[in-house]
């Protein structure tokens, strides 16, 4: 064990001695002792680098001068003396990178460049090393990858809705109450054009092209705007105002309207003890989604192409309209339990969707800084519109006891919304064209801000508002059947056009 332990004392005191007598390596090593990571030459005149290197010793080839004439990929910001060495300088918000290098003055080419960076070279106010490494660097994958993003102020069609909900005074005659015509009644909801208001979207934008100096590529692109909303809640306690629902009764040909959702629509009981709500609403939401393949059909011009684009659309517009009413019949006092509650709920949704193939043509024309697009597209395809209609009622019979539980009954169908119209899907023939002009700025090679305006027509959609039907027979409220008078409501579709169109303010960054 003691010439174990002596053994090991020796051979730390060896190793010691051995660290201490070895000669001192450099710390520093040149930014020339291996290979720039995406390929790019050494740089020079650097006594620092010089003295490291020899010390150092390198088993990579020497390094080439900055002026050689082929520059392969990659930021050098060392390379010449008086340029940025920090790497967030390179490519910064708002202003221009900082030059990597002189040696790009050379790379001006034609031949490894789209016409905007090109034009924004020859341009006399362009700062000549913004964008090192193009002639290489072009011709790899990630170069040729765009993207563009947008902000848009759009509007959309409006459309006609019916008279939804009324309301009267107190002291209105019971059979005028909340009908349509009458001195007295107000319209709450409806009776209007529903505007498809001024509202926030987003278009986004990704490409690739097939070639350096962006003859021919392939796009993708993705626009939706916000839900337009409008909606109503109101209340109303002992008919100081009445809530109404208002329709055209089918049977005796007359306007009418509902307060409470029964053969009779009005209370039997004391109406100081009724207490009502009525909540509306209606939303609009619309998107498009389109892939284009793009080829160049001009010949021997830089700063201009005429694209000629075309793929696949598909376009999407989503209305939804609900009415839904409370009543509340007290007994007694409200202090004790209601003795009828009824709620009826009255839902139109329409689904629109289109698909189709699209063709068209983009001119562009580029100057200096500056760049001008004209773009037309026309579409042709199926429009698919999908109706769902549908209502119900719903009884709740409370005892003034606690002894005796509450009775529930539901029923099919609402007010406007009965068993008779209950939706249904079809599809038609329909275009679809879109137009534009779009001005950009180029705050460096890579990066351009640009504002525009653009326009959206599609042919044949389906409206919510469209679809209702005023016309009711009101035998069938509160789950009643039709025993005589028409079948009403009924369901046809109603298709009519459809425009949004805006301005746009966007960005737009070339990798």
């Amino acid at each position: 064990m003691q010439r174990l332990y002596r053994l090991v004392v020796l051979m730390l005191i060896w190793t010691g001695w051995f660290i201490s007598s070895a000669p001192p390596l450099h710390a520093e090593v040149g930014l020339t002792s291996q290979p720039e990571p995406l390929g790019y030459p050494s740089s020079v005149d650097d006594e620092a680098d010089v003295s490291a290197e020899k010390a150092a010793g390198s088993i990579w080839p020497p390094p080439l001068p900055a002026n050689a004439p082929q520059v392969p990929a990659g930021l050098d910001p060392v390379r010449s003396p008086g340029y940025s060495g920090f790497a967030s300088d390179l490519i910064s918000w708002f202003r221009e990178p900082a030059p990597a290098s002189c040696c790009d003055r050379q790379l001006v080419d034609r031949r490894w460049m789209g016409p905007g960076e090109l034009a924004y070279h020859k341009s006399p106010n362009q700062r000549p090393c913004t964008r090192d490494y193009t002639r290489v660097f072009r011709t790899e994958f990630p170069g040729r990858l765009w993207f563009s993003a947008e902000y848009l102020v759009w509007a959309t069609t409006s459309q006609s809705v019916p008279a939804l909900v009324t309301s009267s005074p107190s002291i209105t005659p019971t059979a005028d109450i909340g009908v349509l015509g009458k001195p007295n009644t107000s319209i709450l909801f409806g009776g209007n054009a529903f505007n498809g208001p001024m509202r926030s979207g987003a278009r986004l934008t990704a490409g690739f092209w097939f070639t350096p100096q962006q003859e021919r590529g392939i796009e993708a692109n993705w626009t939706g705007l916000a839900i337009a909303r409008e909606s109503l809640l109101a209340t109303s306690s002992g008919g100081d105002p009445w809530l109404a629902q208002p329709y055209y009764d089918a049977k005796d040909n007359k306007q009418a309207a509902v307060v409470v959702p029964l053969n009779d629509p009005f209370p039997s009981a004391d109406a100081a003890l009724l207490e009502q709500t009525i909540s509306a609403e209606m939303q609009t939401q619309f998107g498009s989604v389109d892939v284009l393949y793009r080829t160049n059909l001009t010949i021997g011009e830089d700063f201009h192409r005429r694209y000629l684009i075309g793929g696949f659309r598909y376009l999407m517009l989503d209305d939804q309209l609900s009415v839904n009413a409370t009543s509340s019949i007290w007994s007694g006092s409200p202090d004790t339990y209601p003795l009828n509650g009824y709620s009826t709920s009255d839902s139109f949704r329409t689904l629109s969707q289109f698909y189709g193939g699209e063709f068209g043509l983009i001119e562009k024309w580029w100057r200096d800084r500056w760049s001008l697009q004209l773009l037309g597209k026309v579409g042709l395809g199926a429009s698919t519109i999908g109706t769902a209609i549908a209502g119900s009622t719903t009884e709740t019979s409370t005892p003034s006891s606690t002894d005796n539980p509450s009775v529930t009954n539901s029923y099919p169908g609402g007010v406007l919304a009965q068993p008779t119209n209950p939706g249904t899907e079809q599809s038609f023939f329909a275009a679809v064209g879109e137009i534009g002009v779009t001005a950009d700025y180029a705050l460096w090679s890579q990066f351009r801000l640009s504002v525009g305006y653009s326009l959206i027509y599609w042919s044949t959609v389906g409206r919510a508002a469209a679809q209702i039907d005023t016309n009711v027979n009101p035998e069938q409220f509160g789950g009643g059947t039709i025993t005589t008078g028409p079948v009403a409501p009924t369901f046809n579709l109603w298709t009519t056009s459809f425009w949004a169109q805006g301005v746009n303010a966007g960005l737009e960054y070339q990798f």
